[in-house]
């Protein structure tokens, strides 16, 4: 039960800590986010008063406006992807991080899963060799507080067992 409880305890901390490191990634994502939205809006300003010029432009001359709003809007969509690709490019490289620690962490609840297995398949032949034990030890007049001393299990346990053998 004290493994149990460790590795509960343990598993917990984990989480705890990857909770953690989420949150610290977050704040960081933000904060880029913050300023991706930042150059966004100044790009927006940029692209209206480039906006506004050209209309006055196109009333003492013809230029072909058209041409320069799909102009302009390729280059900003450019800036903005060049602007992004780092937040995309972190956001994947944390992706994959959190699916490596979870990948990582299901092993280890399977490699503990398949501990307890062993641990609970060898219990049962414990106990019958603890009654054979104890019943020949009471036949042989030991008392139950020596039974249980020798055998390291409670007085109540060597109680019920010499009970249910008949011996008692």
């Amino acid at each position: 039960m004290n493994i149990e409880l460790v590795a509960i305890i343990a598993l917990c901390f984990l989480v705890f800590i990857m909770f953690i490191l989420v949150l610290l990634k977050d704040k960081e994502v933000s904060k880029k986010l913050r300023l991706y939205g930042k150059i966004i809006e100044d790009l927006n300003r940029e692209n209206h008063t480039i906006t506004k010029t050209l209309k006055g432009l196109s009333s003492t001359e013809q230029v072909d406006i058209k041409a320069m709003q799909i102009q302009l809007k390729a280059e900003v969509k450019a800036e903005v992807q060049k602007s992004l690709s780092p937040l995309v490019k972190s956001i994947n490289e944390i992706e994959s991080v959190m699916s490596d620690f979870q990948d990582e962490q299901i092993k280890r609840i399977d490699a503990l899963e398949d501990g307890k297995k062993v641990v609970n398949f060898a219990a049962p032949n414990m106990v019958d060799s603890n009654e054979k034990l104890i019943v020949a030890q009471y036949k042989n007049g030991k008392s139950e507080a020596m039974i249980a001393k020798d055998l390291r299990i409670g007085i109540g346990e060597v109680d019920l067992i010499l009970k249910l053998a008949n011996l008692k």
